[in-house]
C-alpha cells in the first residue's frame, strides 16, 4: 500500500512517500553523491534486465554485514568487558575483534581501542576514498563541539544526525 501526502503549508512543499512494498525500488548498497559514480543506478520506471538485476543483488549480498544486530549487540558486550590489551579494531573489515579472531585478521590493519574511542565509535573509522562519491562528512572535534553547544544552548536535548558520524 502507497501512501503520499500532498504538498501544503505542513509539510513546506516536501513530499512525504510511505510504501509497504519495501521490494519494489532497487537497494543500493551505497550512497553515490553523483549519479555517474553509481554501477547501479536507475529511474524509478526504467526497466531492468535480468542480468542487470542479478549482478545488484549479488553485489548487495557481498556488502551485508557479517552479523546480525543481535549477534553484534552480543560481540560488544563481550568486546568491553575485555582488557585494553585485547581490544582490538580490524580497520580493513571495520571489526571490533574478539580475542579468538586476532590471528584471521593479522595482516590487516588493526589498533587498540580505548573506552574513550567506544564512546565516539566512528572515530575508529578511517575516511573513504573517494570523497565525490561516497559523500561522507567528517567533523573536527572543534565543529561538533560547537554544533553540540549550540543546539544544547538552543534548549535541544535529543538530536538525530543522518550521514554525520563524526
Amino acid at each position: 500500500m502507497d501512501n503520499k501526502t500532498e504538498n501544503d503549508d505542513d509539510n513546506a512543499g516536501i513530499d512525504v512517500i510511505l510504501t509497504d512494498d519495501v521490494e519494489k525500488g532497487p537497494h543500493c548498497v551505497h550512497a553515490c553523491r553523483d549519479r555517474k559514480d553509481c554501477n547501479f543506478f536507475q529511474w524509478e520506471d526504467e526497466k531492468v534486465s535480468e542480468a542487470r538485476r542479478l549482478a545488484r543483488e549479488a553485489e548487495n549480498r557481498s556488502k551485508r554485514p557479517s552479523f546480525s544486530h543481535l549477534e553484534y549487540c552480543t560481540r560488544f558486550r563481550t568486546f568491553v568487558s575485555l582488557s585494553l590489551e585485547e581490544k582490538r579494531f580490524c580497520q580493513d573489515c571495520e571489526l571490533l575483534l574478539l580475542p579468538g579472531e586476532h590471528e584471521d585478521h593479522s595482516s590487516h590493519a588493526s589498533r587498540t581501542v580505548t573506552a574513550a574511542e567506544l564512546r565516539r565509535p566512528s572515530v575508529l573509522l578511517r575516511p573513504l576514498d573517494n570523497k565525490k562519491s561516497n559523500a561522507q562528512f567528517l567533523f573536527t572535534d572543534r565543529s561538533s563541539h560547537f554544533l553540540l553547544e549550540t543546539l544544547a544552548a538552543l534548549g535541544y536535548r535529543k538530536l538525530l544526525c543522518v550521514g554525520t558520524p563524526r
